[in-house]
Formats: structure tokens, sequence, C-alpha cells
């Protein structure tokens, strides 16, 4: 990236950036639904034995290639070679590609039960030409530089942390108002059940953690260099692992 268009991130917005890419409330309800309370230990068992370690071995590799700015690629470049490097970035590229395409009809059926109370989806080729143009205004927004994508991943945070506070808020107040929860609140309840759907579930609350490793492509814009850059990522990944549990 060229000098005329780097900015520098402060801690927040990193911080910011980091939970755009990784927390989603969707996470804790689609796993809740599967799941009930159990799910709780279960992210809690997630972020201990998954999420901290791995962002420690973000912290690691960042360490270790000070002046890179490329992330994957860089890391499996230094230890396999830029051959093994390119294959491996491609074939993480190619996994998140199923991700991206589901990221819009998701987005449309919660707005619209949210705001109808029923589902409404736009038909397969209005879905793709929106994608599209959303790609293309978010690809040309990366050519502004750090402090554009800081700004914006600022508001996206708050707007995070508004819908985690929503989420929670709303429901002490349904257990203060004398509701009944449709799972009674016991330790029996909170205790998982170990079998194969279970261990099929738990793939995906461990997945619910990915996405922290994105930001290490930012590491030379941030303010303090590559130890403020460690101690955010580590911050981060305590209080969203934090966040899924509470939530």
């Amino acid at each position: 990236m060229s000098e005329s268009v780097r900015g520098k991130l402060g801690k927040f917005a990193l911080l910011s950036m980091t939970f755009a890419a990784v927390f989603n409330v969707r996470n804790i309800v689609n796993n809740n639904i599967e799941l009930g309370l159990s799910s709780a230990p279960i992210f809690l068992l997630a972020t201990l034995i998954y999420f901290i370690p791995f962002v420690f071995i973000i912290a690691e590799f960042v360490s270790a290639n000070k002046n890179s700015e490329s992330g994957m690629y860089n890391w499996l470049k230094k230890p396999l070679g830029s051959k093994a490097a390119y294959l491996g970035s491609f074939l993480y590229w190619f996994v998140n590609l199923f991700w991206f395409v589901s990221l819009l009809p998701n987005v449309i059926a919660y707005a619209s039960y949210a705001m109808l109370g029923y589902e409404y989806a736009f038909s397969p080729v209005v879905t793709s030409a929106i994608s599209i143009a959303l790609f293309a205004a978010a690809t040309h927004i990366s050519t502004k530089g750090a402090s554009w994508l800081g700004k914006i991943a600022e508001i996206m945070a708050y707007g995070v942390f508004a819908l985690f506070a929503i989420y929670v808020i709303g429901a002490l107040m349904a257990l203060g108002g004398n509701h009944e929860p449709v799972e009674p609140i016991t330790l029996e309840a909170m205790t998982p059940t170990i079998n194969w759907a279970t261990l099929g579930i738990m793939c995906w609350i461990f997945q619910a953690a990915g996405g922290a490793e994105t930001a290490a492509a930012y590491l030379n814009d941030v303010k303090g260099g590559h130890k403020s850059f460690i101690k955010v990522i580590i911050g981060a990944g305590i209080a969203i692992g934090a966040m899924y549990a509470v939530g």
C-alpha cells in the first residue's frame, strides 16, 4: 500500500476491526438453538483451549514477521516457500468464499423477520447483483487505506456492542419479568451431552472464533507497532470468548 493512502490505526480501531471480523451474535443464537444452555460451557471451553491459544499463535507469527503486511501468505512463505504459501492462501480464500456468499441472504432474512415478522427473500439474480455491488464498494474502500477501514470498523463495532447489550439486557429483563424460559436454567441443562451430534455442532462453535488473523494485514498501520498489535489481539480474543460464553 502506498504511503499516500497509509494511515495509522489506534488500538480501539484495531480492536473494532477484530470484533467486526470475529464476533457474531448469530453464532450465539444458532448454537443455542441446537444445544440449548449447554452451548455456554462449550463456548467457554472453546475460548480456553482454542481461541486464546489461537490469538497467541497469531501474536507469535506477528512477532516473527514484524515487517510483513500480507498476513497468511507471508506466514506460510517463510517456513514453506512461495508455492506452498500461494496454495495455502488460495485455499484460505476459497473456504471463506462460501461464507461470503451466505452473508447477504442471512442479513436480509434476519432484517425481514425483525421488521416485518416474516422472511422476505430476493431472487438469486437480485441477491447476486447486490452482493457484487457491495463487494466492489468494499474493495474500493480498502484502497483508501487503514484509516478509512478503521473508522468504518469502529462504527460497526459500536453496532455489535449495542446489539450484544440489547440481547443480554433483553434476556435479563425477560427473566426479571417472571417470564418462564423455554429451557430451565439449571446446572443439568448447562451440562453438555456428549454424542456425535454435539461433537458436530462443536465444530461450528470453535469455528466462531476464526477471523482474528485477518487483522494481521494491518500490522504496519497500527500505532505502537507489533507490540501494540499483540496486546490488542490478545485482549480482543479474551473479550470475544467471554462475550460468546455470556451470550
